[in-house]
């Protein structure tokens, strides 16, 4: 396992970085509630560096790339900080639709938010990707466009979302097959946006010729880094099944461009594990990092057999940890509870082990409820559960090792709802009684 002490000095600036802003420092201003509109990105008062290290350059330098994936609603910045604190050398947005972003003003505002102050290599900051989906070669483009202005690192074209709704918008994964529509998009936004790295996400298929096939037709077109996922489109949610690394290991084997392997990984061992057996430039995590953020955290690393109150504490910690890089820079976002809906999930999916308990059941339900909008709310439930896990008894929030947000799909529910079972009995007894006199009232009724 490669030691952090061997990480970029990117990963260093943003952890000095971030010490700065914790604390009120007079003359250091962000701009107002922490946002950053599409305009002011495409001319930030950042000073550049004199040479800044091109994408392909930075991913390829080595040692290993240590990714958090692009996901919807969940990439926000203050998360992307949060796993770049604790190791995180690459980041990406979230899905960005290509036709809404480009259409749209409103739906840029409220799901695009690179901080210039703090990302982009040309700024002296760590990488940033943004990614982008659709199959239509004019929308594709010109989001592209819109994005390389901006200033951001690279460009990904995700090929591997296997939602329902990327099957319907037919994009992600289910475009991926239709190699003439990709590979006609990469060339025209390697045609119009030369200047700024093409890369892709894309799933496995069936045979792994296919998946080699297409691979090679992207290298060929444009495509500059690939991130594989070890599963095919129908190998999610219940369906999920072990990630296959060895097909990773063969698009490594068959092409000349970089590979970042993805599917699996939940503890620092899979990463060390996926990366010995697949040879790639770097790994990428997504669920299990938005449980544990600090999963590349290699030298504060917890054993997996570890003591459920120190597990707990932990994940407390990095909860407030985000909380108050939230405060500082707000995720961006509409809906009933804009940006604060990022806020909200995150916590349950750090602290989802503790609110399955039933003796924080209603915390959990606080968390969810549409009266909690601000992040001052929330911030004394994640208080108030921390409270209470100090005066609970090892027994009481004792849980087995193996249950976890990150296993939702791949267990069932551990932590069973408490039945009254004599009040069960006698609900049983009353309904069993209420058939016996309606069977007795229609037998009446035939004599």
């Amino acid at each position: 396992m490669p030691s952090s002490r061997t990480r970029r000095s990117f990963v260093a600036l943003s952890l000095f970085v971030l010490t700065i802003v914790m604390v009120p420092v007079k003359g250091f201003r962000f701009t107002a509630a922490g946002r950053r509109t599409l305009s002011a990105l495409s001319s930030s008062a950042s000073t550049p560096p004199a040479s800044p290290p091109s994408l392909v350059n930075y991913i390829t330098a080595g040692p290993q790339q240590y990714v958090t994936a692009p996901m919807v609603a969940q990439s926000d910045f203050a998360f992307r900080q949060l796993t770049r604190n604790h190791g995180a050398t690459l980041t990406y947005t979230q899905m960005l639709h290509a036709r809404n972003f480009v259409s749209s003003k409103s739906f840029r505002s409220d799901n695009y938010d690179f901080n210039t102050e703090m990302e982009g290599l040309k700024y002296g900051n760590p990488p940033l990707i943004a990614q982008i989906a659709g199959d239509d070669v004019g929308y594709m483009t010109e989001a592209a466009t819109i994005l390389s202005e901006s200033g951001v690192d690279g460009i990904d074209i995700n090929l591997g979302c296997p939602q329902a709704i990327a099957k319907k918008g037919n994009y992600g994964a289910f475009l991926l097959p239709q190699t003439d529509i990709t590979t006609e998009i990469v060339k025209s936004i390697k045609r119009n946006v030369p200047n700024t790295p093409l890369t892709a996400k894309i799933r496995i298929q069936e045979k792994i010729e296919d998946t080699l096939m297409i691979a090679r037709k992207l290298e060929e077109a444009g495509v500059e880094m690939l991130t594989v996922h070890g599963r095919t489109v129908k190998e999610n949610k219940t369906l999920t099944k072990q990630a296959n690394w060895d097909a990773i290991r063969e698009v490594v084997r068959h092409l000349e461009i970089p590979v970042i392997a993805n599917g699996g990984i939940e503890t620092p061992q899979d990463v060390e594990a996926i990366l010995a057996r697949t040879s790639a430039v770097g790994c990428m995590s997504s669920e299990a990092l938005l449980e544990n953020p600090s999963l590349y955290d290699f030298d504060n690393a917890l054993p997996m057999d570890c003591p459920s109150r120190v597990f707990l504490d932990r994940q407390v910690k990095l909860c407030k940890e985000y909380i108050e890089l939230a405060k500082l820079f707000p995720p961006v976002g509409n809906g009933r509870f804009g940006g604060h809906s990022a806020v909200k999930a995150h916590v349950f999916k750090m602290l989802y082990t503790a609110f399955s308990n039933p003796k924080f059941q209603d915390l959990r339900n606080k968390l969810g409820h549409k009266k909690t909008y601000r992040i001052d709310q929330t911030e004394e439930i994640v208080n108030n559960l921390e409270a209470r896990l100090k005066i609970a008894t090892d027994e009481e929030i004792q849980f087995p090792s193996t249950f976890s947000w990150y296993r939702r799909h791949r267990q069932p529910l551990v932590v069973q709802p408490v039945i009254n079972k004599n009040a069960a009995k006698a609900e049983i007894n009353m309904r069993l009684q209420t058939l016996k006199e309606r069977r007795m009232k229609r037998m009446n009724s035939l004599t």
